[in-house]
C-alpha cells in the first residue's frame, strides 16, 4: 500500500486487508478512530467519517490496524492516517495515532 510507505512485507509486519470498502469491521474501526479523535480534540467536533479507503493489519498481542480514512472537514473531503490497536478477548480498542495526510 503506497499510502503507508510500506517496504517489503516482513514476518510480523503489516499485511494489506482486501476489499476494505465492503469490510464492515474495518469501516467500524474507521468510525471508531474518528470518534475517538474528536473526543481527544474537541475543536475537531465537526469532523465527519466518510469511509476507510485502505487498511493493513499486524498481529501482535492483539491486532494493530493502519487505516487510511476519508472524512469531511469544513465541507471538504480530507485524508487521515489512523492506527487502532484492538484486543477483542480483553475487550480493548485504542486509538494509537491519528494524523492528517494532506494538510
Amino acid at each position: 500500500m503506497d499510502s503507508f510507505n510500506s517496504s517489503a512485507t516482513l514476518l510480523g509486519g503489516f499485511q494489506p486487508i482486501p476489499d476494505v470498502k465492503n469490510n464492515k469491521h474495518v469501516q467500524e474501526l474507521g468510525k471508531f478512530a474518528v470518534a475517538e479523535y474528536k473526543k481527544e480534540h474537541p475543536r475537531e467536533a465537526a469532523l465527519v467519517f466518510a469511509e476507510v479507503v485502505e487498511a493493513q493489519n499486524q498481529v501482535v498481542a492483539g491486532t494493530n490496524c493502519k487505516l487510511l480514512i476519508k472524512a469531511l472537514k469544513a465541507g471538504y473531503l480530507r485524508h487521515y492516517k489512523a492506527l487502532v490497536y484492538e484486543n477483542p478477548w480483553e475487550h480493548v480498542k485504542t486509538l494509537t495515532s491519528f494524523e492528517s495526510v494532506f494538510p
